[in-house]
């Protein structure tokens, strides 16, 4: 996974986060004796490329009252 974090620009957090709350993530594929999961970095790059993000809300703008 830091392998296809590092290939994305991003974190393995991130991208275990991403797995995590997506049912539509790539599923890994893993080699006959192997239990390191792997993915097919082309077809990760297409998904991630592909998603909607969402941002959060600013927290350091909003007032006590909010």
């Amino acid at each position: 996974m830091s392998q296809l974090a590092a290939e994305l620009g991003t974190t393995r957090q991130a991208i275990h986060a991403w797995r995590r709350t997506h049912d539509d993530f790539p599923e890994p594929q893993r080699q006959p004796g192997s239990t390191r999961d792997q993915w097919d970095l082309d077809e990760v790059r297409r998904y991630w490329d592909a998603r909607e993000l969402q941002p959060g809300r600013r927290t350091d703008l909003q007032t006590d009252d909010e």
